[in-house]
């Protein structure tokens, strides 16, 4: 009989070089491989190894001096690299890459206590129920869907409205010529966001220097623009925007093109605090999915329903009141 544990199925007969052991996930395309120690740098390769196993996503394990190490590997947008492992090494490890490959260490004296809060004994099983309780609690909201079957719960939802208080903008036009991909390092997406430029996509920028796209008309319903520049220095904004140019690795600063821009009287959405993490899928391909967190709010324009998205908490607070 096989051996699961935490909806993981170890594998038999797994003979890829290096490998101690594999399990792959039930509800998933996804293995979990624990590497033997003092091999993995010689013999990995990232792109055999996922082949090998078919899989969508690849999380491997092994230990080097005196610390867990950890690689994760995902060929979807349904899970940004940099964010899985964000979750499975919260607060003591140090994550680095994006949302296709990221890895990740921890000190194993730090492992250890972590393992012993939740009573598991062994590095392997505790990255197994990590991985599965990623994917188990948490919420997952398709906006096109969610819209029209939760319309009635939506409407019933109270109205925020947006304070007074300046936000930014800039066309993506007048980083790059249309067509051209931008790569913007932002708050609420921790590998960053992707941009095309267009003379329709606008990009806001809030007062912690949160970014997001946003598309022309819905701009021009929601703000009144100004020719006032951006002070970065006067709004003491957490990070100072910046877009990196793909074509050729440059990077722009958008604060220098920047203009203010303030909510239209009126303008509200309907807003839910979350009680649980979830994952908001915007309508239209290709495009991110938002990340929220207990305490967080989800929003929902009343002039499209199926229009969500995630607004941080302390960002909410800042920047909403209730009409």
């Amino acid at each position: 009989m096989q051996e699961k544990v935490y909806g993981f199925v170890k594998q038999e007969n797994d003979e890829l070089p290096g490998v101690r052991c594999s399990y792959r996930y039930e509800s998933e395309s996804f293995v979990v491989a624990e590497m033997l120690d003092g091999t993995f740098q010689e013999s990995f390769d990232g792109t055999q190894y996922k082949e090998t196993y078919d899989c969508h996503f690849l999380l491997l394990l092994w230990a080097e001096n005196d610390e867990k190490r950890v690689y994760f590997f995902s060929d979807t947008k349904r899970v940004r690299a940099l964010e899985f492992l964000d979750y499975l090494l919260p607060e003591f490890g140090l994550v680095r890459g994006n949302a296709t490959e990221a890895n990740g260490r921890i000190a194993s004296t730090i492992l250890q206590v972590q393992m012993s809060e939740i009573d598991i004994t062994d590095s392997l099983h505790y990255f197994l129920k990590m991985s599965n309780s990623y994917f188990c609690d948490c919420d997952c909201v398709l906006a096109r869907e969610y819209g029209v079957e939760h319309g009635d719960e939506i409407m019933n939802l109270p109205i925020y409205v947006k304070k007074h208080i300046p936000w930014a903008y800039v066309r993506s036009i007048d980083l790059v010529k249309q067509g051209e991909n931008i790569h913007i390092k932002s708050l609420e997406n921790e590998s960053g966001l992707e941009i095309i430029s267009d003379e329709k996509n606008y990009i806001m920028i809030g007062y912690r220097g949160e970014v997001y796209d946003i598309k022309k008309e819905k701009f021009e319903r929601t703000y009144e623009t100004t020719e006032e520049p951006l002070d970065v220095f006067v709004q003491m904004m957490d990070m100072l925007p910046a877009a990196e140019i793909q074509s050729t690795g440059d990077y722009v600063s958008l604060e220098e093109m920047a203009r203010l821009c303030y909510p239209k009287s009126g303008v509200g959405i309907y807003a839910k605090k979350l009680e649980k993490r979830t994952k908001v899928f915007p309508v239209g391909d290709g495009q991110e999915y938002f990340l929220g967190r207990p305490g967080d709010y989800m929003a929902v324009r009343p002039d499209d329903l199926c229009d969500i998205y995630i607004i941080e908490s302390e960002i909410f607070y800042r920047t909403y009141e209730e009409k």
